[in-house]
């Protein structure tokens, strides 16, 4: 019978193990150094959403968006589907909308719409719409509370979670198999995930298979607005892939309250401990998203921004994440450096994961090899 041990407990963790339960895969252990959901998934603000412009990327994202309609539909999870605009700037933004709404389409997503300026502006009545060219929008899409969503995997897979274990060192056994030291005595498998987050690149050195991640610190706030909007306001990500800078972002919190913060997935972060970053610098957080709030929604400008918390985006060197068994041991697969959309991209990528180890390839995502952990070279993060 085959055995697999999963090194994290967040979102990526407990979907492969998910997916190795619903494929067959009866010995299956979670662990964990904290608890479920004790990082980036319990700290990301919950986006869910289709609006990519890579292939690939908008291919992950629907396998994930039927994964957490599927729970939805089964009264296992609540999705507020607020909808989700990408805005663009330029006719080249457009054009590039207008080829992610059809690849969606040829994927199932039947309302994904590019909207022109006007369009934007019936949607977003109070946001500064002057320097847009149009928008990405998916009104199907929403957002979800992570630690429920963590909890419904845990508790729906099946799997055996161990909270409170930390993996501190690992070898083979004699029959081969690994045999992985932690906190809480010795487990022996046949296959080891790492699903680490911000930790992935240490569990990496451990087990002698490298993974390249760079911890970047990530914070978001609430804005209190000084009156009610009248309409839900919608995910608003004013960030495209690939840009080289970071963008506002801000969503729904109900009525009279927004989440906000910069989002960016690229290397362009100071890199941070995960075991020793600051949880402050909120004064000088809540100016830069002042700065752009004020600028973007000037009739909220009033807003009192607070309630600062800051968490990691565990981000790859390109940008992609590091998903299957690598090269110099088949037996080791990673599920790692998803950075900020690890939540939302958690359904497809703990699926690919799955099937490396059930199935020996992967079949729920075309092109999944791309995103091998060997595919690049290595990184040092200083």
């Amino acid at each position: 019978m085959t055995s697999v041990v999963v090194v994290g407990a967040g979102a990526l963790g407990l979907c492969t193990a998910y997916h190795l339960r619903a494929k067959g895969v009866e010995d299956v252990t979670v662990i964990d150094r904290a608890h479920i959901a004790a990082a980036s998934s319990g700290l990301s603000v919950g986006i869910i959403e289709t609006q990519y412009l890579d292939p690939l990327a908008i291919a992950v994202r629907v396998v994930s968006m039927r994964f957490f309609t599927a729970l939805e539909t089964a009264g296992h999870l609540e999705i507020v589907r607020n909808g989700y605009l990408r805005p663009g700037h330029s006719d080249a933004d457009l054009e590039r909308f207008e080829r992610s709404a059809a690849a969606q389409r040829e994927l199932g997503v039947a309302d994904a719409v590019v909207l022109d300026r006007a369009g934007i502006e019936r949607l977003v009545p109070d946001m500064e719409c002057g320097d847009f060219a149009g928008g990405l929008f998916g009104p199907s899409d929403g957002y979800i509370d992570g630690h429920r969503y963590c909890a419904v995997l845990a508790e729906r897979s099946g799997a055996r979670v161990l909270a409170g274990t930390e993996l501190q060192g690992a070898d083979r056994a004699p029959d081969g198999r690994h045999r992985l030291v932690t906190s809480r005595g010795e487990l022996t498998c046949d296959y080891v995930v790492n699903a680490a987050g911000g930790w992935a690149g240490r569990v990496g050195e451990l087990l002698g298979a490298p993974v390249r991640v760079l911890p970047q610190r990530h914070q978001a706030l609430i804005a209190h607005l000084p009156r009610e909007l009248g309409y839900v306001m919608p995910s608003v990500m004013d960030y495209l892939p690939a840009s080289g800078d970071y963008g506002l972002y801000f969503r729904d919190e109900g009525p009279g309250r927004l989440v906000a913060g910069l989002h960016t997935e690229e290397a362009i972060h100071d890199l941070v401990d995960p075991d020793d970053f600051t949880r402050g610098d909120e004064l000088a957080y809540m100016e830069l998203v002042a700065e752009r709030f004020r600028r973007r929604l000037p009739g909220l400008e009033a807003a009192r921004l607070g309630n600062v918390w800051a968490g990691l985006y565990p981000i790859s060197p390109d940008g992609r994440p590091s998903v299957g068994p690598h090269a110099h041991d088949e037996r080791i697969v990673s599920v790692a450096g998803a950075g900020g959309s690890g939540l939302q991209s958690s359904p497809a990528l703990g699926l690919l994961a799955a099937e490396w180890i059930a199935d020996g390839r992967p079949s729920a995502v075309s092109g999944a090899e791309a995103l091998l952990p060997d595919r690049q070279p290595a990184v040092s993060a200083k």
